[in-house]
């Protein structure tokens, strides 16, 4: 679990703070009916609807990710749902108006 939070925070920081000025990166924690979620909020440029099926997937970054110099291989994500997996819970990817919000749930 700490690899994951690690990694979905550090994507937070490199791709969904602002170039310039001050940005927000939100992580939040609950518990229901047994089951524990966290989310990690950004308010970056969120990632286009066309790039999520594939956002998963080994070796896939952004288009703009991969154009920009934001180091990384695009493991991340695909490493991190598969560790989520593992422990019994799943990584999703929320729709929300305003950058990325990634949601753990572990059971």
């Amino acid at each position: 679990m700490e690899q994951i939070l690690f990694n979905l925070v550090d994507n937070a920081c490199k791709y969904g703070l602002p170039e310039s000025g001050r940005g927000e990166v939100r992580v939040e924690a609950r518990v229901k009916k047994g089951e524990a979620f966290v989310r990690v909020c950004d308010q970056g440029s969120g990632i286009r609807f066309s790039e999520r099926r594939r956002l998963f997937r080994p070796f896939h970054k952004s288009a703009l990710a991969a154009a920009s110099s934001k180091p990384g291989v695009g493991l991340g994500l695909s490493l991190c749902r598969r560790l989520a997996r593992m422990l019994g819970g799943d990584l999703t990817i929320e729709k929300v108006p305003q950058g990325a919000c990634f949601q753990l749930k572990l059971r």
